[in-house]
């Protein structure tokens, strides 16, 4: 199962969705996705777990784990917010000159990577559910690296919207406050009516938004795959998943061992 963008392959520990890296970024970042498999089913959401299996491939480096909390809070990678700590976050920013690892984790949630290059490489990391699309992450982070690069320009940026829940299976009822709101802020083409409820299309949504920002649609890129509907290969909280977790893993290229 494999879309632009992205390539997924399977290993002992389970099903990986890794980013394909364009020219100017590849040697410097990765972003893999562990998904569904022995390793995350072990580990039952707890990145710690996770690390435990996983560290010795990746050079014994720090990991940043963040406790996810729905917002639009962008921090820092590096070893003074490692594991065993775990700060408020649901963004992370990854330089050339970071110690550490990046992590996040979804069950339904859109892992969103995007990256360019200006006067340095850079990367982050995303954690946009509902709430945090709701919130406009996306544009949180864009307008951060605008802020924190002076040469920084859209056009030199790609994302990658990874699997997530599908509108086919993401509804809130009408009579939801947050519902109303989405549809009053969501492009029209990403919601649609349906009795008593509204269905989201999170991921489009998502890459409506960093388009809007001026990111070229074609450096865009979409995991078009419903985590509820392929259970087989991930996991969705609102089919049942109620601790297991996807594991979004990414760096600096020349750290990560194998990648």
């Amino acid at each position: 199962m494999n879309f632009e963008g992205f390539k997924t392959t399977e290993d002992g520990r389970g099903v990986v969705v890794e980013m394909a890296m364009p020219p100017l970024l590849r040697g410097h970042f990765f972003a893999k996705l562990y998904a569904r498999g022995e390793m995350n089913d072990a580990a039952r959401g707890d990145p710690g777990a996770v690390w435990r299996t996983l560290s010795a491939e990746y050079g014994e480096t720090p990991l940043v784990a963040p406790h996810q909390v729905h917002g639009t809070r962008i921090i820092e990678v590096g070893e003074a917010v490692a594991l065993p700590l775990r700060p408020e976050a649901d963004a992370l920013h990854i330089a050339p000159s970071s110690s550490a690892f990046a992590s996040l984790r979804f069950a339904d949630c859109a892992p969103v990577v995007i990256a360019g290059r200006a006067e340095e490489p850079w990367m982050y990391i995303l954690h946009s559910g509902f709430k945090g699309t709701l919130q406009n992450i996306s544009a949180a982070v864009l307008q951060n690296a605008a802020e924190r690069y002076r040469s920084f320009s859209p056009r030199g940026v790609w994302a990658w919207v990874c699997p997530a829940i599908g509108a086919e299976c993401y509804s809130r009822r009408r009579e939801d406050p947050s519902a109303a709101e989405a549809v009053e802020k969501f492009s029209a083409e990403n919601f649609r009516e349906d009795g008593e409820f509204f269905r989201f299309d999170i991921k489009r949504e998502i890459a409506r938004q960093i388009a809007d920002f001026g990111v070229p649609r074609g450096n865009i890129f979409i995991y078009d795959c419903c985590t509820s509907c392929r259970r087989d290969y991930f996991y969705s909280y609102r089919a049942g998943d109620g601790e297991k977790r996807l594991f979004l893993l990414a760096g600096k290229a020349k750290s990560a061992g194998k990648v």
